[in-house]
């Protein structure tokens, strides 16, 4: 009962703080929305905004009814774990790109959680993840034929598309000269003849200390 009425606290006070805003720049508003929770990503911001004929004061209450009645997972970015972080990439080339996440809520990641590239729309399977569990993961990408900066933005998502957590921002150059597409496949090369060797002396050290021969019955009774 007393989180609710905190609820009611706060929902009031975002209220009568923005009753008072008068603007109409979609871009303002939604950084005004933003305001309201420290992990709000742009989507959400715009989803309730865009559903309240982007009425500031209509999207905050609808956000905070929203937030009484439905509870979502959460998700915190720690690093980018890339493999060539910070190289630049050639034009038009397949690349893939690595983050370690941690769910830092206090509900599990559902089956059918997915990560999603918000320009083009394309969605890559998250496995289900415990409370305070960390995961890494990763997906595909393609750099444009121009040459210059590359961003593109993705989003944690419920298997019903949901937002969860904030904004995974991605930079990376495009050049004439990049490295990153090549670090990628010698790292992957590596790893996998590191595997092959794994592999081949655990055969040889079987075939040296085979497994002690078991007697049949009749040879151990006669």
């Amino acid at each position: 009962m007393e989180e609710s009425h905190n609820m009611d606290d706060i929902e009031q006070n975002f209220l009568t703080q923005f009753s008072s805003m008068v603007t109409t720049d979609k871009d303002d508003l939604i950084k005004q929305f933003q305001t309201i929770g420290e992990n709000l990503n742009y989507s959400t911001a715009t989803f309730f905004l865009d559903m309240s004929n982007w009425n500031l004061q209509t999207a905050v209450g609808c956000y905070f009814d929203f937030m009484a009645f439905s509870r979502l997972p959460s998700m915190r970015f720690i690093n980018d774990v890339t493999v060539g972080k910070d190289e630049s990439v050639t034009p038009n080339t397949s690349f893939k790109l690595s983050w370690l996440l941690q769910n830092n809520g206090e509900m599990s990641w559902p089956n059918g959680v997915h990560i999603r590239n918000e320009k083009d729309d394309s969605r890559y399977s998250v496995p289900a993840l415990a409370p305070n569990d960390t995961t890494i993961v990763t997906v595909d990408s393609v750099s444009p034929s121009i040459i210059g900066p590359f961003t593109s933005n993705w989003n944690l998502c419920t298997p019903n598309g949901s937002p969860i957590g904030e904004t995974i921002t991605s930079h990376v150059n495009v050049c004439e000269s990049g490295t990153l597409a090549i670090t990628q496949q010698l790292s992957q090369l590596q790893t996998s003849n590191f595997s092959d060797v794994e592999n081949a002396e655990n055969a040889s050290a079987s075939a040296q200390n085979p497994s002690p021969a078991t007697l049949e019955d009749t040879e151990m009774w006669g």
